[in-house]
């Protein structure tokens, strides 16, 4: 979609960030990771980590 920001940048976004849980570091392909942290400072984004870290955690 070029530069614009989608839906499929949202869910990406999201599957990627399951990695973590699955033990595999994304640092091992430098433009996932570059465009993860693309993502992640987006204000919007920003701001549904910080209300989802907020949430206690059901483990």
């Amino acid at each position: 979609m070029g530069n614009r920001f989608t839906v499929a940048d949202a869910y990406l976004f999201t599957v990627l960030g399951w990695m973590k849980g699955f033990g595999i570091d994304l640092s091992r392909w430098p433009k996932i990771a570059a465009y993860m942290r693309r993502i992640e400072v987006r204000p919007s984004v920003a701001a549904a980590l910080e209300r989802e870290a907020a949430v206690p955690s059901v483990a």
